[in-house]
């Protein structure tokens, strides 16, 4: 795997992290998202949920080896973590004006 990738995965996972404890701390959003967030503490959880369950998919194999039974336990997890951190961004957010 090229690590230059890697790196730069790393990098966007641990901004959307800290964005995401920034919204859970000061209740702060980046300026695209103002208009449209209703609950910055929700989607702070979302965002940091979603970045967790990206960084931990991009490195479990690292972590465990090659044991089939954790990878495919850490995947259930990692996947259900992803679609939680999705779910709970949606929800944070206003509905459009047409619905």
């Amino acid at each position: 795997m090229d690590w230059f990738l890697v790196g730069a995965a790393a990098v966007g996972f641990g901004l959307l992290a800290f964005s995401g404890f920034l919204a859970l701390a000061t209740g702060w959003l980046l300026p695209w998202l103002r208009g449209r967030v209703v609950r910055p503490d929700l989607w702070g959880y979302g965002a940091v949920s979603l970045a967790l369950s990206l960084a931990m998919a991009m490195s479990f194999k690292v972590v465990t080896g090659h044991s089939t039974v954790v990878l495919d336990a850490l995947f259930v997890v990692t996947i259900a973590s992803a679609i939680l951190g999705g779910l709970l961004q949606s929800r944070s957010m206003r509905l459009p004006a047409d619905q």
